[in-house]
Parts: structure tokens; C-alpha cells; sequence
């Protein structure tokens, strides 16, 4: 069995093989197989996605707070989010950023924002000043790494997803916070 410390609780953690998922890695031929899972607290029950790449393990709190969505945000972003936060916490990386862009992309359309693409309603989010400089870049940013995980096979990695975490709870609030403006 591998263990490693719960960041919740300091309790050892035991590495839940069940939840294992391995993949290939035809680029890198010293390495042709990562692996990323989870591992559940039995103290505390708290989840931490890991990542072992090249015999050095990486893990990442399940427990963390990356923001509060604020409550006025529509069900179906708040619900994407969510998911977000589950397939993280399961050690599921790409898929998690998938539900990020997901939400990110309902919030758009919810809040009112056209365009035919992600990219034009970012561009028009911005346009309208619904979102700021910064916004508009964590939400182009949030597209590039979903679309190169979803359209060309890249992985994403398990220690990216928390900023794109905290990413996607601004660009949620900021939209949720402009649609609920007096005119």
C-alpha cells in the first residue's frame, strides 16, 4: 500500500487503486505510463488527487477552497463547477478542466453574451465590459488547454487544475455579479 499525509487532517492517507486511471505517453519513451488517481482520508474522508509521473508523486488537497460561487450564478454553471471540482478531487485532470470550460461557457450564454464560438464570446464578454483584462485572459486561457486536451489528445496536469479552479470561480462570480446590475 502507498500512503501520503491527508493535507486536512495529517492523517496517512491510503492510495485508492480502484480510482486509477494510466496513461500512455507515446512522446516521452522513459516514461511511457503516468499515473493519476485519488486517495481517500479514512480519518477525515477528504480526497486529494495525485499524479505519479517518473517515480515522483505529486498530490493535490481535495480540501481546498478555491472560491465561492456566488449564489445568484445559474444552476446548470454552478452544477458544471461542481463537477469540476469532483472529477478533481478523483484525480481526473482533463475532464475537470473540461467541466471548467464547461461552466465558464454556460455562464457566457446565461449572462446574455453571443457569439458563435468560445472565443467570440470571450471577445465579446470583454467588448461589453462584462469581464476585465485579467478575466478575459484566465477565460482564453481556461479554452487554449481544454481544446488542446479535448481536440488533440494533450493531458493536463493534475497541478494545473487548482488555478484553473480559482479561474473559473471569478469568471463565474464577475458574470453573475454584472447580470445582477441595475440598468
Amino acid at each position: 500500500m502507498t500512503y501520503i499525509k491527508c493535507t486536512t487532517c495529517n492523517s496517512m492517507m491510503e492510495i485508492n487503486v480502484g480510482s486509477q486511471v494510466h496513461y500512455n505517453i507515446p512522446s516521452d519513451k522513459s516514461n511511457p505510463k503516468k499515473l493519476i488517481g485519488s486517495a481517500m482520508c479514512r480519518s477525515c474522508g477528504a480526497g486529494t488527487g495525485f499524479e505519479i509521473n517518473d517515480n515522483v508523486m505529486v498530490s493535490v488537497s481535495g480540501k481546498s477552497n478555491y472560491g465561492t460561487i456566488n449564489p445568484n450564478q445559474p444552476e446548470v454553471a454552478r452544477t458544471l463547477y461542481a463537477e469540476a471540482e469532483l472529477c478533481f478531487q478523483n484525480g481526473v485532470p482533463n475532464a475537470a478542466a473540461t467541466m471548467c470550460r464547461a461552466s465558464i461557457e454556460d455562464a457566457l450564454t446565461q449572462a446574455g453574451i453571443e457569439g458563435r464560438d468560445l472565443y467570440n464570446k470571450i471577445a465579446n464578454a470583454k467588448t461589453t465590459n462584462r469581464l476585465d483584462d485579467d478575466e478575459v485572459g484566465l477565460a482564453h486561457a481556461s479554452r487554449l488547454i481544454t481544446r488542446d486536451a479535448i481536440h488533440r489528445g494533450e493531458l493536463v496536469n493534475l497541478s494545473d487544475i487548482p488555478s484553473m479552479l480559482s479561474a473559473t470561480v471569478r469568471i463565474l462570480n464577475k458574470l453573475s455579479e454584472a447580470a445582477n446590475l441595475p440598468d
